[in-house]
């Protein structure tokens, strides 16, 4: 890894590398045979959970999963401990099961082509980043399909980065110089129309962008979070926080959000980038290199300061040509 992508803080805690899962979405290749180039990278054996989802085990950095990413490309797990729940339903049981099996199985075969195929890579440490790059390159040599690919392919790449730290002092300044950076973010991954057109990349509301990037914004961890889900109760956001603040306040989150789907975790869950594979100017290194924008103007206390002093003045949203002017300038100061 080029000492240029290291971010400012390169530890977690100040004790070991920190980490960054990767979350790889395309079309057009099966995930057993995604699940094969997986193993070739990084050793491991698969292990088939059924005929859309696939495990790669025992290999470096921990378990991968490969899938169709749909619920009705799977058997539904809930039917799978019903005999021991209730006993006297196991014959019936068994017959929704099969049956339920199959159908999952044909979902997954007709729509193979309209749902997006994921690789879910376990939290590896920042430095070996490249090694999750040639696995992106690799599939997309065998025949993986990217959002520029297809009309409806609004598939995204996205990145959990593990926190320097779970302080007020260590969050605050990340989550305010990206929501400053986000307008150069969106024009440089230049987002596709289809993902800008489906909830999940929303951007922020401009009352809470500005309500967090006031120079006299300085809340305690509950206060923090207490705001964000007032004004975000959603997993629907560019940079979604619920994972992180549900790793910290869990009872807080789920009371505010009701959403199984929202996994505690210690990390800034990033859903904006698009999974393309068609250049270098996008693929794991080159958002995370956006992403370390980010995190250099975090660590500038002084920087962070006067640029929400001077937003202050601006309209967040919807977009002017101020607001992009004045990101795309504070980018610049901080890109690698």
């Amino acid at each position: 890894m080029k000492s240029a992508l290291a971010p400012p803080c390169r530890t977690s805690d100040g004790i070991q590398d920190r980490r960054v899962g990767i979350e790889i979405e395309f079309a057009a290749l099966k995930p057993r045979d995604a699940a094969t180039l997986v193993t070739q990278r990084f050793g491991g054996k698969v292990v088939e959970v059924d005929p859309h989802r696939y495990e790669i085990q025992e290999g470096r950095h921990g378990v991968f999963l490969v899938e169709l990413d749909a619920q009705y490309a799977h058997p539904n797990e809930k039917l799978s401990d019903v005999e021991k729940r209730k006993p006297w339903l196991s014959e019936m049981a068994n017959w929704l099961r099969d049956l339920d099996t199959e159908a999952s199985r044909l979902i997954g075969d007709l729509g193979g082509d309209l749902i997006p195929c994921e690789v879910v890579c376990p939290p590896i440490p920042w430095t070996e980043l490249n090694q999750i790059e040639d696995l992106y390159r690799a599939l997309h040599k065998a025949g993986a399909a990217g959002t520029d690919e297809g009309l409806l392919y609004a598939f995204g790449l996205h990145m959990n980065v593990e926190t320097s730290g779970t302080t007020v002092g260590h969050i605050l300044p990340t989550l305010k110089a990206y929501l400053l950076l986000s307008p150069w973010l969106r024009s440089a991954i230049q987002v596709d129309g289809t993902r800008r057109i489906f909830p999940y990349i929303d951007p922020f509301p401009s009352s809470y962008i500005k309500r967090v990037c006031a120079p006299d914004y300085t809340p305690d961890l509950n206060a923090m979070i207490g705001d964000y889900l007032s004004f975000n109760p959603t997993r629907n956001r560019e940079l979604d926080m619920l994972p992180l603040f549900s790793h910290l306040r869990a009872a807080r989150v789920s009371g505010a959000v009701d959403d199984p789907r929202i996994k505690a975790r210690p990390a800034y869950h990033w859903r904006l980038p698009n999974a393309l594979f068609s250049g270098q100017e996008a693929g794991p290194l080159a958002e995370w290199s956006r992403w370390v924008t980010v995190e250099r103007l975090a660590a500038d206390s002084d920087g962070l300061d006067k640029a929400c002093e001077s937003f202050q003045d601006l309209s967040p949203l919807p977009l002017t040509d101020d607001v992009e002017v004045f990101s795309t300038d504070l980018a610049k100061a901080y890109c690698p």
